[in-house]
């Protein structure tokens, strides 16, 4: 029943029955959208998160939704204004699902994609990407993220070229 034309990969939350998902309309800008899945219909939340020096306050840029597993909040990634070349920090937040308190857990990532919680909640993965002279992402690095602490740690592979 929605009218959105870009909806990112969900994340179904710990107890099956809600899903979380950015959407974004022809006529609104980009937000979080809860769904039940017992009860499907319209979003039974919906969030327009804004971030400190965020790129564009009018339809700001967030993706990769993640449910909590404490039912309560939901991890994402935000668009603020970068230090290089007018680029983007793509930094990871936490959402609180009861007020709509937004807490900034990373600062300063540069480019960054593909943020994934862990079943406990404890730890966030995600990518960080380095970019060749022309500003074309080429090559990318794991961190993980100590969601409580807001550690980050590279995480090295070997064996992977």
């Amino acid at each position: 029943n929605e009218k959105f034309y870009m909806a990112s990969a969900p994340s179904v939350s710990p107890d099956g029955r809600n899903m979380v998902v950015v959407t974004e309309e022809l006529d609104s800008p980009q937000k979080i959208a809860v769904y039940s899945l017992t009860l499907p219909g319209a979003p039974t939340l919906s969030f327009r998160p804004h971030v400190p020096g965020e790129a564009d306050p009018k339809d700001p840029i967030i993706d990769y939704p993640n449910c909590m597993p404490d039912g309560r909040s939901i991890l994402f990634m935000a668009a603020s204004n970068g230090k290089l070349f007018g680029g983007y920090d793509y930094d990871v937040y936490r959402v609180d699902m009861g007020t709509g308190a937004v807490e900034r857990l990373t600062k300063g990532n540069g480019f960054a994609t593909d943020l994934r919680a862990s079943a406990n909640g404890k730890t966030a993965a995600f990518l960080k990407w380095r970019s060749n002279w022309r500003g074309t992402p080429v090559t990318n690095e794991l961190y993980l993220l100590d969601v409580e602490t807001h550690k980050l740690t590279l995480l090295k592979i070997s064996g992977m070229h």
